[in-house]
């Protein structure tokens, strides 16, 4: 996640929110885009790697099959579709997922305001919008701002294989 918070960092510092300069505002809107296809492919890995490290703790050989059979998510990341993962890979898992997420939410939106789940499913929206329709529809910001309330669904997902 720390490559994450670089990458938008040195967006903002090379290329700093200047809407004077011409063109500027759309250069901006197309890394804000293109952040959010990082965004989303940092998270499949997450997924990826989460399940890998809870197959590998059975068998070796497990862990091979789930590392091919996972090899890439394409966006199959969203909360149902880490729901259905853990329901496949612990029977406990979904349920301890489901709690530790809405945990999460209710202290997160009782701090900010905001719904991670929301700021999570944004995210990928915002990434399949840009990468195959090239709609620009966030800022570099803003999409920065969702992945730090998004990323707790990760992280809900990765202490339910603990």
């Amino acid at each position: 996640m720390r490559r994450i918070s670089e990458l938008a960092s040195e967006i903002k510092r090379q290329v700093p929110d200047d809407s004077k300069i011409k063109g500027r505002v759309d250069f901006r809107a197309d890394l804000a885009g293109l952040l959010t296809v990082c965004i989303v492919a940092n998270y499949e890995s997450c997924v990826k790697d989460t399940l890998v490290k809870f197959a590998s703790n059975h068998h070796c050989k497990f862990a091979d099959y789930v590392s091919s059979r996972y090899s890439t998510l394409n966006s199959q990341i969203k909360v149902e579709k880490l729901q259905e993962y853990c329901k496949h890979f612990d029977s406990d898992a979904k349920t301890k997922f489901n709690n530790l997420l809405s945990t999460r939410n209710s202290k997160i939106k009782t701090k900010c305001g905001r719904d991670i789940k929301d700021s999570y499913r944004q995210i990928i929206e915002w990434r399949h919008d840009f990468a195959h329709a090239a709609q620009r529809k966030t800022t570099i910001e803003e999409a920065y701002e969702f992945h730090l309330l998004g990323r707790h669904v990760l992280f809900a997902f990765y202490d339910s294989f603990l």
